[in-house]
């Protein structure tokens, strides 16, 4: 029996977690701000697009794990119901992109706020790696 995939799902290849990833995102620091939420952001030309994201909030920022891990929790939610801005808008672009968003906020956030600053991100994102995409 073939597993149907859903639109709205954040899957394990869609994880950014290994440390060279990270480095390298951090290395080609692009950023990208809107409200209380900072993307971070590296390409890489490929044969196909795809992508990896990771969730940061910053021990410096929320100091108690709780805040941190609503935190986490808001933006990913966020980013599962609108990553389609991101793959419908790349299309046929060939490009392996590797993105972090950092919640910036050091007071509680409510979803309303990140689920607009993440559509903001991820339209711009599109717009800027669309228009690079031919550069690589």
């Amino acid at each position: 029996m073939e597993q149907q995939s859903h639109p709205y799902s954040y899957k394990r290849g869609e994880h950014l977690k290994l440390r060279k990833a990270i480095e390298m995102v951090f290395a080609q620091n692009n950023v990208l701000r809107s409200g209380p939420i900072k993307l971070i952001f590296a390409v890489e030309p490929a044969e196909t697009f795809s992508y990896q994201v990771g969730f940061v909030a910053p021990k410096k920022i929320h100091h108690f794990a709780v805040d941190r891990n609503r935190n986490k929790r808001l933006m990913r939610e966020a980013f599962r119901l609108n990553k389609h801005i991101l793959t419908s808008r790349m299309g046929n672009k060939t490009a392996k992109l590797s993105f972090l968003l950092v919640a910036q906020n050091s007071r509680p956030m409510s979803f309303a706020d990140v689920e607009s600053a993440v559509r903001q991100l991820l339209a711009r994102l599109s717009e800027k790696v669309g228009a690079e995409g031919a550069d690589l």
